[in-house]
């Protein structure tokens, strides 16, 4: 079957590697397709703790790149972008999955600080505060705080946790679960609209210029005259007060 160059992007070197095993075509493939790394890696950045490097997360997502273009059939006529830019999120985000960011001493001191607070709850009838844990633990209110921060902080897989495999980010999309769980389309789009809703002006923006529009953080910061990092936060507190929202009523969709 003959393939248009029309159709196919860089078909000379898809047909050297391919067709002739050309690694220097292999090489110059990955050169030309490393754009699609940098703008998985740009959205990835919006869904993770600040301490995650950049280039670990590009690291990741060339291994996806390898990957598609080790799979990816040219014959066909798919577009290489569409098919690829999947696979190197997927690799991106299955490799920070697999890690444990947490130190062992942050680890052990959440683990005996949340023994306490749920020997607390048990005797309050009720969750503790900060200063009653604080109190109980002689540890500062200001150490109590950080250590929970760190740890949700490291938490970022729980925006998969309380859906499972979905997301926060594939609901806005539309896809979060199956048809045979979801009672009614109509439903699931009126309880995500009263979600966004109570969102502030500046999150309902990001969100949609990030999800809808498909914009880069630096994109959206350009645009809304911010800086990334600015961008970023508001990103990050609107994912979290969605994901609230959502998994306190999210039986309501099953």
């Amino acid at each position: 079957m003959a393939v248009s160059q029309e159709k196919v992007e860089y078909l000379d070197l898809w047909e050297a590697y391919k067709g002739k095993g050309s690694q220097e075509a292999r090489k110059e493939l990955i050169l030309n397709y490393l754009p699609l790394v940098k703008y998985q890696v740009e959205r990835v950045k919006m869904i993770i703790p600040d301490f995650i490097e950049e280039d670990d997360l590009e690291s990741y997502g060339i291994i996806g790149l390898i990957d598609a273009i080790e799979k990816y059939d040219y014959r066909l006529g798919i577009k290489f972008n569409t098919y690829a830019s999947r696979r190197i999120r997927g690799s991106i985000i299955d490799h920070l999955r697999k890690l444990d960011w947490l130190p062992h001493s942050l680890r052990r001191e959440g683990k005996e600080l949340q023994k306490v607070a749920d020997k607390l709850a048990k005797e309050l009838g009720r969750k503790p505060t900060v200063a009653e844990l604080a109190n109980k633990t002689n540890i500062s209110r200001e150490k109590v705080t950080k250590i929970y921060s760190k740890l949700n902080s490291a938490k970022w897989v729980s925006l998969y946790e309380d859906w499972g495999e979905s997301t926060v980010f594939n609901f806005i999309k539309g896809d979060c679960l199956p048809p045979d769980r979801i009672l009614d389309k109509k439903e699931r789009i009126k309880l995500l609209a009263r979600a966004i809703d109570r969102l502030s002006e500046s999150e309902r923006t990001v969100i949609s210029l990030y999800y809808y529009e498909e914009l880069t953080q630096k994109e959206i910061a350009e645009v809304m005259g911010l800086s990334p990092a600015r961008i970023s936060q508001i990103h990050k507190r609107a994912v979290y007060r969605l994901r609230g929202y959502l998994a306190r009523r999210k039986y309501d969709l099953l």
